[in-house]
């Protein structure tokens, strides 16, 4: 029972994977129902709901959990992939964060399956730094050079712990899809199905004008195109840039919806709060401690691209700069 609890929860496990080749994963009208019923989940809402906790649920959790995979790779979407490994590693870390205090010896089975050796510090973990920069957030706050940094190894609190091991459950899952296989019928018109709920992507809006665009800027945008995770303090740059730029709050927005954690509700807020304080845009030396900065232009500000390095080149081809 406590094994199929443990599975059930983080049915992206090895030991999950031999616990349904024991139990045997059949395919059924019903499961692929609820696999199609947690993907929308997954692209709608960017979240999973969790199942009841008895032993019938758990073991069709992980014919669910197998069935996703199939509709997933069937359907062939870099974004609905995205969407999906985001909502599952979230999931992930609302168990994580209960195992904390009932059954903490799950974070170190789920950690030691991910290859994460956290060793036990006074103060926390510690994590050897070429397993630590791999699995962190794009952010201030995990940036090595904020860190407490001994032996090669890095304090992390457990809280942080949780948040790595998250990150390498989104990472685990979505690059192991898509599977390559013939699936039935059944599948690939449930993939289908799931595509027609997809956001329809429209290219005419990521097309980016290389003379107008700063390339820190162009690449958050082709980072979005992409469906990638583009770090916080990236995404609030990104905002604040683009609201300068003279772009309505709805154009902004639909930058933002081809992230694969997109939420409509909490994109739109950040970027009003933006337009509302006024924030002024940061400046090159700050991007790049950010992390940002990807090109040596030297205009200053990502602002004044436009005018500093393109206005320069039109000038000296005789052009008007508009």
């Amino acid at each position: 029972m406590e094994d199929l609890l443990f599975c059930s929860r983080y049915p992206f496990t090895r030991k999950a994977k031999e616990c349904a080749e024991r139990i045997g994963i059949g395919l059924s009208s019903s499961v692929i129902e609820k696999a199609e019923k947690r993907l929308r989940e997954a692209a709608v809402e960017g979240r999973i709901r969790k199942v009841a906790e008895i032993p019938e649920a758990m073991r069709e959790e992980l014919a669910v959990y197998a069935t996703c995979r199939m509709i997933i790779s069937s359907a062939s979407s870099r974004y609905l992939i995205g969407r999906y490994a985001v909502a599952e590693a979230k999931r992930a870390r609302e168990y994580l964060d209960s195992d904390e205090l009932s059954k903490p010896e799950n974070i170190d089975a789920v950690a030691e399956d991910l290859g994460l050796a956290f060793e036990k510090a006074e103060d926390g973990f510690l994590l050897p730094f070429w397993l630590y920069l791999p699995f962190t957030p794009r952010s201030l706050d995990y940036k090595l050079s904020n860190r407490q940094l001994a032996a090669g190894k890095v304090l992390v609190k457990r809280s942080e712990r949780r948040r790595i091991i998250e990150e390498a459950v989104r990472i685990r899952i979505e690059s192991s899809l898509p599977i390559k296989a013939d699936f039935p019928k059944e599948i690939q018109e449930a993939g289908k199905r799931i595509l027609g709920i997809l956001p329809k992507l429209e290219a005419s809006a990521l097309r980016l004008d290389e003379r107008d665009y700063p390339p820190c800027i162009r690449k958050l945008l082709e980072d979005l195109a992409m469906n990638a995770n583009v770090p916080h303090i990236g995404r609030v740059a990104l905002a604040i840039y683009l609201v300068n730029a003279g772009l309505s709050d709805d154009k902004i927005v639909d930058f933002f919806r081809h992230a694969p954690d997109f939420s409509e509700k909490i994109t739109r807020y950040q970027v009003e709060h933006v337009r509302a304080k006024k924030y002024r845009m940061a400046s090159c030396s700050t991007m790049d401690s950010w992390g940002l900065c990807v090109a040596d232009c030297r205009c200053g500000n990502p602002l004044n691209y436009k005018e500093s390095v393109h206005g320069k080149r039109l000038k000296a081809e005789g052009k008007k700069v508009e």
